[in-house]
């Protein structure tokens, strides 16, 4: 058994270990260091530098906390699903273990997206614009809370404005300037609707998850009638795809919101798209691989929760 738990942590560590490198490398899109851009050609390049820039730390910690949120979140609303179900005591211990590590994840995400929120804003304050519907510049700007930005007029209409708050999420001083679209040429803007909405999404369910970890460990503390309900395991088990939506309107935040550069400032994404014609059967074979995967994967899952519910089921029979 304590072999069992001792491979499961270094699954676990290097898991998160091979991610945040992973992420580290995407970082440098956003980020790019460790080198000097000599007429269409890198020199003096540092690997170390390249690695470790300065949204790696930030990008990578945001990630991270993403992924126990979704996973955590995910696993909870299965065991609660299967709780509903089947009433069987194991899936209810699951659940609550699960989702103390969602709630937790839920809880700190907030700060690790203000703090990744503010880098934005000085290295990429074309995303941040877009991620907001910004279009001018302004001191005092306000924080806009849904709306459908357009382009052509340069106004974001339906939206809630919070009078001087982005200026605060964005630079820690209620009136400090940010710069708003049209401080950028034109054909620098990243696509602006797609950027706001998945950002919308992001900070929309990320403060639901919030709100039902805070409520939930609340309720286990002081109110355990109230969270041990059936009402909060389906509440639980409707949340369960919410943090991987989350987590891809992130991605959708970070990489549509650099374009249109692969490089950010450097190198646009048009100029390095490869014209080998067998990219697409690439693309291709991978997706059936991973469909093959996640097949395999619920086989296994649904076999190993079969087997958990006999060894539960039989325990309880025993005298």
């Amino acid at each position: 058994e304590r072999v069992h738990w001792a491979s499961g942590l270094m699954v676990g560590i290097s898991g998160v270990a091979s991610a945040f490198f992973v992420i580290c490398a995407n970082a440098w899109m956003n980020s790019p260091a460790g080198f000097d851009w000599n007429g269409g050609n890198p020199i003096n390049i540092d690997p170390w530098k390249a690695m470790f820039n300065e949204a790696a730390f930030l990008q990578g910690l945001h990630m991270v906390v993403a992924a126990f949120e979704a996973v955590g979140f995910a696993v909870a609303g299965l065991h609660a699903l299967l709780f509903l179900k089947t009433r069987l005591p194991i899936h209810l211990s699951a659940l609550k273990i699960a989702f103390v590590f969602a709630a937790v994840a839920a809880l700190v995400q907030p700060l690790v997206g203000d703090f990744s929120a503010k880098s934005v804003a000085r290295r990429q304050p074309v995303k941040l614009a877009a991620m907001e519907g910004h279009f001018y510049t302004e001191r005092g700007a306000s924080l806009l809370l849904g709306g459908l930005p357009d382009v052509k007029t340069k106004t974001t209409p339906y939206a809630i404005h919070l009078p001087k708050l982005l200026s605060f999420l964005a630079h820690g001083d209620f009136n400090s300037e940010v710069k708003g679209l049209s401080e950028f040429p034109r054909n620098e803007w990243p696509p602006v609707l797609i950027v706001h909405l998945a950002f919308q999404v992001m900070v929309g369910l990320g403060s639901w998850l919030a709100l039902l970890g805070a409520l939930g460990l609340w309720g286990f503390w002081k109110r355990p009638n109230w969270v041990n309900s059936l009402g909060f395991y389906r509440v639980i088990a409707l949340s369960l795809p919410l943090g991987f939506v989350a987590l891809e309107a992130g991605w959708v935040v970070t990489e549509v919101g650099r374009q249109p550069w692969i490089i950010y400032g450097i190198l646009r994404t048009a100029d390095a798209v490869t014209s080998r014609p067998d990219v697409g059967y690439t693309l291709g074979l991978y997706a059936v691989l991973y469909v093959f995967l996640t097949f395999v994967v619920a086989l296994l899952l649904k076999r190993q929760m079969r087997l958990l519910e006999i060894q539960s089921t039989q325990k309880e029979a025993t005298p």
